[in-house]
């Protein structure tokens, strides 16, 4: 748990440099599209490393943390694309606009283009399969490599 601690307060601080004037915990959609293309790319790029060094001293939480480092290796993963899936994922499923951008980022990554690097390291681990659980309807991911500059509309009902 110290370690997290550590690993957090920095982690806060940095993203607090991004954007003095709003700084806390971004809750929603509507937070998220206030942060602007580099401030989204970089707290987008924060969830993705954040959850690559959480274990909670737990096996499944540790092959998580492996399968996405993996992901983002294997992917080449910059923020500007985890950004691009967190929008496109606001954009796809509207319901999930009231959700924080770590549940577009689970619905996207976790459960999604990472899911296979995951599981590779559940079974390295002796674990499981996580069972894939992609939110309903959900499309294919989205071709990464080539972010798309316009933001969805988040406002919209």
């Amino acid at each position: 748990m110290r370690r997290l601690v550590r690993l957090a307060l920095p982690l806060l601080a940095t993203l607090s440099l991004g954007s003095p004037a709003r700084a806390d915990f971004i809750k929603n959609a509507a937070d998220w599209q206030r942060l602007g293309p580099d401030g989204q790319a970089a707290y987008a790029m924060a969830i993705f490393d954040v959850m690559t060094v959480v274990t909670a001293d737990n096996k499944y939480t540790a092959a998580r943390a492996l399968g996405l480092r993996a992901c983002g290796m294997g992917l080449q993963l910059k923020g500007a694309m985890v950004a691009q899936a967190i929008n496109i994922f606001y954009r796809d499923h509207p319901e999930a606009r009231v959700a924080t951008p770590f549940v577009a980022f689970n619905g996207y990554f976790e459960r999604g283009a990472c899911s296979p690097f995951i599981n590779k390291a559940r079974e390295e681990m002796g674990l499981p399969p996580m069972k894939s659980a992609p939110a309903a309807g959900q499309k294919a991911l989205p071709d990464l490599k080539q972010p798309d500059t316009q933001q969805p509309e988040t406002q919209q009902q």
